[in-house]
């Protein structure tokens, strides 16, 4: 599938009404006759058939779908606007809506539950969104051969503080980098190292697991594959030195991608949903506070393209 679009900054973004979408009330009915119908549900084994009479939902999916492949692959959905949904309804609709925008990978379960588990990923390899730090922009998987498409949030409960959703647009970087810096472009072009935190990833491959930051390829086009420690980690595990302007080359980028008016910042609400074309758009979230009765939780998504 070969994705054409146009850079974006933020107030771009934020002047693009295709990209915020309502939530129609006629899904909400899809989704309640489906529990009531099929009370419990095994998430991974959930297929499109089992979702193929919701058409208020699949047609949702499809203007989100269109917006990722040829917009500005960025999808923000409006809560629902019923008032007595509970988490087991959101768990549902967002199920159902990644498999009725493509394949849902299994690396960390269906439904990915991003919340604070008290690690530290400076010092373990673990996924950032298992903690409550505040990550650099990047794009979703460490692991040379697990590429998810499409990554998706569902807030279920917001943070007491902070936790604020940022986003940015790789095309926009790269073509910046083109006019300011050609040579640190070309080396972030090449194959580096990355550290493996990716389920279901062969850790004894770990000098293979090299690709650029930036790419080309013959079907999805622009691929944007990007963050910063986990270049530096894959370096410092395998013990080889960093090559010789990849640091500078990569203050460059960061300096690209945090420029004024290059990232677009907002908070998910309980029930909105954000989907992201993980090649071409990046995102972070800033560092939050929890309330102890009512921890932040969110789910994530990551889905492959179909047809």
């Amino acid at each position: 599938m070969l994705l054409q679009r146009l850079p974006w900054h933020a107030s771009e973004l934020a002047q693009r009404p295709e990209h915020a979408m309502e939530f129609p009330d006629e899904i909400h009915k899809e989704i309640v006759d489906w529990i009531e119908c099929c009370d419990v549900v095994v998430d991974e084994e959930v297929v499109a058939e089992d979702v193929a009479g919701m058409s208020c939902l699949a047609d949702l999916a499809a203007r989100v779908r269109i917006e990722l492949v040829t917009g500005s692959g960025v999808a923000r959905v409006a809560p629902p606007t019923e008032a007595d949904f509970d988490d087991t309804f959101l768990r549902r609709y967002y199920l159902a809506f990644g498999v009725l925008l493509g394949d849902p990978l299994g690396n960390y379960g269906r439904l990915y539950e991003v919340k604070d588990r008290g690690g530290d990923y400076t010092k373990s390899a673990i996924p950032v969104s298992q903690t409550r730090a505040a990550t650099s922009l990047h794009t979703d998987s460490s692991a040379l051969d697990v590429l998810p498409d499409l990554v998706g949030l569902i807030c279920i409960r917001p943070a007491l503080k902070g936790g604020s959703s940022r986003i940015a647009c790789a095309i926009r970087a790269y073509q910046k980098l083109q006019r300011s810096d050609p040579q640190g472009l070309s080396l972030l072009e090449q194959p580096h190292l990355r550290d493996i935190v990716t389920p279901g990833a062969d850790h004894s491959q770990r000098m293979n697991n090299q690709f650029p930051v930036f790419s080309k390829h013959s079907e999805r086009g622009f691929i944007c594959r990007y963050m910063r420690f986990w270049i530096e980690k894959g370096y410092e595990k395998a013990e080889v030195p960093v090559p010789d302007g990849l640091t500078d080359a990569l203050d460059s980028l960061d300096g690209c991608l945090e420029e004024e008016d290059s990232v677009a910042n907002f908070r998910l609400e309980r029930g909105e949903m954000l989907w992201v074309d993980n090649c071409t758009t990046l995102h972070d979230r800033t560092e939050y506070e929890d309330d102890a009765n009512a921890p932040r939780l969110l789910l994530r998504q990551w889905v492959k393209y179909t047809g």
